[in-house]
């Protein structure tokens, strides 16, 4: 066999890809980054609130959209990281709003030291997380369902326990600094931005370099074939529930050091905004895939949605119906992309 005939043979049994022009193998790589479907939406929003106002892109602004982002992107972390174990938790809203008041109950009310009242708080939110999971697999229930009845449940804990009224702080205390009151330096910037970055850093870094990274994602793939390779399916989605509990119970206390106020009804639509992040970020509702790096993009989406539909001059009451809109750009684009790379043989990262 000559030369020819042999490279048009191992060129047949190539992937479809390897045979397509190198212009195109390169757009074809964009099929395989998974967040794709974020960063379209994010260089469309942008554009459009830039051109309808004039102060979208400015510092002051940034600050903002920053901020916004944190109250989603904390809590959207780890309902990204449940979800990728393949269990989903609506309980978080009611955390969300629960923990600041324990924490500000026992610190302003009862006269308990800060640190010990915001380690109590955190301990709680684990607390809440452990029945979620232990609940779910032991009884068999779908996590929807457990997380469903919690979250009404810890609701109107919430409402009993300061009567409805919010818990309100008007000193100066180092931890509400360092929580969100400061900025970093002399920007417009909350220091609450480095919680969601540290928070993301490490979570991405878990996932991606650890074993407890992989039985994440082997959990969430096939909880069957994981566990008939030795993975400790349940113990991996309890820890997965303790995570997201906590990381939903830290977003409440971050923003109640960052506005001094802590309100039983606060974050009431939290879950479902925390669920669009990490679909949006590339994750995957029946588990098994999913993106830090993704999640954290789409909440600072959302926070620039939220800030351009007010520097517009638009109700934000229409927020709700934009993330709505976002929630099925993202997952068309998505799909769409994810169908065509398998088609031409390309792997999307997990």
């Amino acid at each position: 066999m000559g030369d020819k005939a042999r490279n048009d043979a191992a060129e047949a049994g190539a992937p479809a890809s390897q045979r397509l022009p190198v212009v195109k193998r390169w757009i074809l790589r964009l099929f395989a980054v998974q967040e794709l479907g974020v960063l379209l939406a994010g260089i469309i929003i942008a554009a459009v609130f830039s051109y309808f106002s004039p102060h979208f892109l400015t510092a002051a602004s940034a600050g903002s959209i920053l901020a916004s982002a944190v109250q989603f992107g904390i809590v959207g972390l780890g309902i990204t990281i449940l979800m990728i174990s393949g269990e989903f938790d609506l309980s978080v809203a009611s955390v969300y709003a629960l923990c600041p008041l324990v924490m500000a109950a026992l610190w302003i009310n009862a006269d308990l030291n800060v640190y010990v009242a915001l380690g109590l708080a955190l301990l709680f939110a684990a607390g809440i997380g452990m029945i979620n999971g232990l609940a779910t697999l032991l009884l068999g229930i779908p996590s929807f369902i457990i997380t469903l009845a919690t979250a009404l449940f810890w609701a109107g804990v919430s409402l009993n326990l300061t009567g409805g009224y919010p818990i309100s702080y008007f000193g100066d205390s180092p931890v509400m600094n360092w929580l969100g009151a400061a900025e970093i330096g002399s920007t417009r910037i909350s220091v609450s931005i480095l919680w969601l970055i540290t928070i993301a850093a490490v979570l991405a870094a878990v996932l991606r370099l650890t074993a407890f990274g992989n039985w994440v994602f082997a959990s969430g793939g096939d909880a069957a074939a994981a566990r008939a390779m030795g993975v400790p399916v349940a113990r991996v989605k309890l820890t997965c529930f303790v995570i997201s509990s906590v990381l939903a119970a830290l977003t409440g206390i971050v923003q109640f050091g960052s506005f001094g106020s802590a309100t039983p009804t606060q974050g009431s639509d939290l879950a479902l905004t925390a669920i669009v992040v990490a679909v949006v970020g590339g994750g995957a509702l029946m588990g098994g895939r999913g993106s830090i790096i993704g999640a954290l993009l789409a909440s600072i989406v959302l926070g620039m949605s939220f800030v351009g539909l007010v520097l517009s001059g638009v109700s934000t009451t229409w927020f709700q119906s934009f993330v709505g809109f976002l929630l099925l750009f993202a997952v068309i684009v998505n799909m769409r992309t994810q169908g065509l790379g398998a088609r031409f043989g390309v792997i999307r990262r997990s």
